[in-house]
């Protein structure tokens, strides 16, 4: 239960966030035992068959899950999952150890980050302990822009998934700093000029 009434434009998008993480962090298609927002979703059938149960109204933004499925495995306790990851971030986080340009040290805050939906220029200035001005005129001297730093990085890390994981397109775009599956498959388009689902077949 939030203990803070979210705006009501955010209720859902926090929702989804939550329920994604479970499914993401267990491989396992959980349904949440009760969800209620302050004010019904625009199209509740939708976000049931989303949910795998229907979205109620009620005084406060809630969403529970059974103690069964909190008590499954998280993907980062697995160490299959976990050393497919390591080498990528292990090398991202020694890009900021050792001078790197502002470049890299932005792809390395990127890498280790976006799972946590940590995708904004502002937060990666935090981490760099920079200000946001400061780091776009970094980038700029290198030539680069922080939204094509960040596609590419996306892009990069989704192939890896598709080609080396039998992550679920749910799971990837969560990894990715996606809030919802279908804002992942229609950037992945953009960048590739195919699906996901199609570059995997074609990868494997």
């Amino acid at each position: 239960l939030l203990e803070h009434p979210l705006p009501a434009g955010l209720e859902l998008a926090e929702l989804v966030f939550f329920c994604q993480l479970m499914r993401m962090a267990t491989r396992r298609p959980v349904s949440p035992m009760k969800l209620t927002m302050r004010a019904q979703p625009r199209q509740p059938a939708a976000y049931a068959d989303y949910f795998g149960t229907t979205v109620d109204q009620g005084r406060d933004t809630e969403i529970r899950f059974a103690a069964a499925d909190a008590a499954h495995p998280f993907l980062t306790a697995d160490q299959g999952i976990w050393s497919f990851l390591e080498g990528s971030l292990n090398r991202r986080l020694a890009d900021l150890q050792r001078g790197a340009s502002t470049t890299e040290r932005v792809r390395a805050v990127l890498v280790s980050t976006l799972a946590g939906g940590e995708v904004g220029i502002d937060a990666v200035a935090s981490k760099l302990a920079v200000s946001r001005r400061t780091l776009q005129r970094q980038l700029e001297e290198e030539s680069q822009s922080f939204q094509t730093l960040l596609a590419t990085v996306r892009m990069e890390m989704a192939n890896q998934y598709l080609q080396r994981s039998k992550l679920s397109l749910g799971e990837i775009s969560f990894l990715l700093g996606f809030v919802e599956q279908n804002s992942f498959i229609r950037a992945y388009r953009g960048w590739t000029g195919m699906t996901p689902g199609q570059y995997r077949a074609r990868a494997n």
